[in-house]
């Protein structure tokens, strides 16, 4: 087949000797178009991808889902930007060229990112680029031949994201199980439960006791179980974290949380003597032949990926505008959406954390087999996003960005993070509801006296000004990183106990199988917590930047704690207020004196209109806009109903000054509820703001 050239690429090769013609084809823009979209679109996203095993092993995503998604990415964009930029004729020409000058500066931009300058130079000279690139395409032959020899670089890209990058291992996977099966002397019902991001400091007080009138049933397992109240996670990071408990060794930095690379742990040694009911959130160490888990969507795996490409493709004022990425494994968009409709918000949540939740508590509930049921849940809270109020409802988070984030980390403001705080605590309270409603399924299928009950964390998060990640392991955030919950009930119930030995991670798996009276390997590095306490004279927790040791003594948590209390007084997260404010709420509102040099609009005046109080969602999370004279230090007050719920402190985020609060629930009626909006000056004179076009504020 001959292909004709485009008489408007008809172009004098100077670099060809006697100055001969030589004609670019439309092949040639389709060549190049492949060549540089690949490497300037594809490669990027596919390199942060297979690298990150672990966004595939969140969503439990089927092989072939892995191999369509590889498969569209380096070979059906590349075609299809290509066929665009080879269409024949002048307009073809020109959206060539275009294209070429488009893909070749997003490749510049890429490597010019990384020297470190600023966002704006590096678009200005990869776009100068780009159009070099254009014109050394169009007037040289031998640049033309060299991006024909590259021809191939699709199948290369593909070839290496499936069979050089950790992905492969997920590939690669057996579906048949390994490992070697145990002998159980004393079977018995399991049931093991790990939340996720939750430091044990957000459950006790500064002395150390746990706070029983703000978690009863973390009480009530204290009270008919062991607390080890000095437990501590080996790994920082989920997918090491993990599966340290269920083999009970520190893994290898360098294995993904799959059965094959893991063939002895708690499913693959007890699945001949157990009924398996797995759900993991982040890893894959049942075997698919044994557990079939919750995939997510296609739909859900291209949201994601189209998140993950705008992080790594587009300039930086446009990926600064995208859900944030480093925090979670997927539903990037449920951090940032706003929410208008209950509905999509009540399936968002559905999707993300509480369906695994309620298909364990059903599992429970029906179970009936001949063989000792092994429930295990990966329960994703109370990991952000904040969104569970401690009764189980939900409400809507106005605003999409937290002012208090940056980059992973915190900003200095201590109110701002504070704020972030107290929905962390609020969602603690939400645990404590999902564990009560665990004892109780296990009590409606009538096995709780019998069962062996583990509820463990894989890590904290760090939630103070001027943290640079939230959840890398420092010396100074040991205390809220590596300090974790770790409850052991066992069979039969008796007096409870706490135990202040340093107990790891590590040593679930020989606590379980000293229980159940099952041998497992030698080379298994935890201990029975229930023998004697082993000569622990430090600790190390690993992160991808290293280890840290510390002392045993538990100091750090106390510390954590200490600053709590005197943000949030007796552990109350409604109590929140900036420092040195008075403390209205639960006051009735007095509009005295003269209204300030302000105005506000309320955010989502739509939420408050009509307020279902049985519903599953609340708008409990009040926040507007300032306009005036007016700066990012106004102290506030929030009232609902004519009754303060909130003290609460503006701030400027965007160009805007803003203010957020959270109030008690209790003070909502059904229906139409007015919101109110009350400064407190510098004299202490309240002074009500008047509303600007607010919807239900007065």
């Amino acid at each position: 087949m001959r292909i004709e050239a485009d008489p408007a690429l008809v172009v004098v090769d100077r670099a060809h000797p006697s100055g001969q013609t030589r004609k670019a084809t439309r092949f040639d823009r389709f060549t190049a178009l492949v060549v540089l979209t690949v490497f300037g679109l594809t490669w990027p996203v596919l390199d942060l991808l297979g690298r990150n095993a672990e966004f595939f092993l969140a969503r439990r995503s089927p092989k072939g889902e892995i191999l369509w998604l590889a498969l569209v990415l380096t070979l059906a964009i590349p075609a299809l930007v290509a066929t665009m930029g080879s269409l024949p004729g002048r307009v073809g020409y020109w959206v060539g060229l275009v294209l070429v000058t488009l893909t070749a500066a997003t490749l510049a931009r890429l490597y010019l990112g990384r020297l470190g300058i600023p966002w704006w130079v590096a678009q200005g000279v990869a776009l100068v680029g780009g159009g070099l690139a254009t014109w050394a395409f169009s007037r040289f032959a031998s640049v033309r031949q060299t991006l024909r020899l590259l021809l191939p670089a699709p199948l290369i890209v593909l070839a290496v994201f499936l069979f050089a990058m950790p992905v492969g291992d997920v590939l690669r996977e057996p579906s048949t199980v390994t490992g070697s099966p145990v002998t159980v002397g004393n079977p018995m019902p399991i049931v093991m439960l790990v939340f996720d991001e939750f430091p044990v400091a957000s459950l006790i007080d500064p002395a150390g006791a746990l706070r029983a009138d703000r978690f009863p049933n973390f009480a009530r397992l204290a009270v008919e179980g062991i607390w080890y109240r000095n437990a501590v996670t080996v790994e920082q990071q989920t997918e090491h974290s993990v599966p340290a408990m269920l083999t009970g060794s520190v893994p290898d930095q360098s294995l993904i949380p799959v059965a094959g690379q893991y063939p002895f742990n708690l499913f693959t040694a007890l699945h001949s003597v157990y009924d398996l009911h797995v759900y993991e959130a982040v890893t894959q160490l049942c075997p698919r032949a044994l557990c079939e888990g919750l995939a997510s969507s296609v739909t859900s795996l291209s949201r994601d990926v189209a998140v993950v490409a705008g992080h790594v493709l587009l300039p930086e004022p446009l990926s600064e505008q995208l859900p944030e990425i480093e925090r979670s494994w997927g539903d990037f968009w449920a951090v940032a959406r706003d929410f208008d409709a209950r509905a999509e918000f009540s399936d968002l949540l559905s999707a993300g954390q509480r369906t695994p939740i309620d298909r364990f508590l059903d599992d429970i509930r029906t179970t009936d087999t001949d063989r000792p049921p092994l429930f295990y849940l990966h329960a994703l809270v109370p990991h952000h996003p904040w969104q569970f109020l401690p009764d189980g409802r939900s409400y809507p988070l106005i605003v999409g960005l937290n002012p208090a984030s940056e980059s992973g980390g915190w900003i200095d403001d201590e109110f701002l993070v504070a704020q972030a705080m107290q929905r962390h605590l609020l969602q603690v309270g939400y645990v404590d509801h999902v564990l009560g409603e665990v004892l109780a399924a296990l009590e409606v299928a009538g096995i709780y006296e019998e069962t062996l009950l583990v509820v463990v964390a894989d890590h904290g998060i760090s939630i103070k000004p001027g943290v640079a990640h939230q959840r890398r392991i420092t010396e100074s955030t040991v205390g809220e990183i590596a300090a974790i919950p770790l409850f052991v009930k066992l069979p039969h119930p008796g007096t409870g106990a706490i135990d202040d030995r340093r107990a790891l991670t590590i040593d679930i798996l020989p606590t379980i199988a000293d229980v159940i009276q099952a041998d497992i390997p030698d080379d298994v590095e935890g201990v029975s917590l229930l023998g004697p306490a082993p000569d622990r004279s430090e600790t190390t927790t690993v992160g991808p930047g290293g280890g840290v040791t510390y002392d045993v003594d538990g100091d750090e948590k106390l510390a954590v704690a200490r600053r709590l209390e005197e943000l949030f007084p007796g552990g109350d997260p409604w109590a929140l207020r900036p420092r040195g404010s008075p403390d209205l709420v639960g006051a009735a509102v007095d509009a005295a004196g003269p209204e300030p040099a302000f105005t506000w609009r309320l955010t989502k005046p739509g939420l408050y209109d009509d307020v279902d109080l049985s519903g599953d969602v609340i708008p409990v999370r009040v926040g507007g806009t300032l306009n005036g004279d007016v700066d990012g230090s106004e102290v506030l007050a929030v009232s609902v109903n004519g009754v303060i719920g909130a003290v609460t402190r503006s701030y400027v985020f965007a160009g805007e000054v803003s203010f957020l609060a959270m109030v008690p629930p209790a003070l909502f009626v059904d229906g139409a509820n007015t919101i109110e909006l009350i400064h407190l000056t510098a004299g202490g004179e309240p002074l009500l703001v008047a509303g600007d076009d607010v919807g239900g504020s007065a």
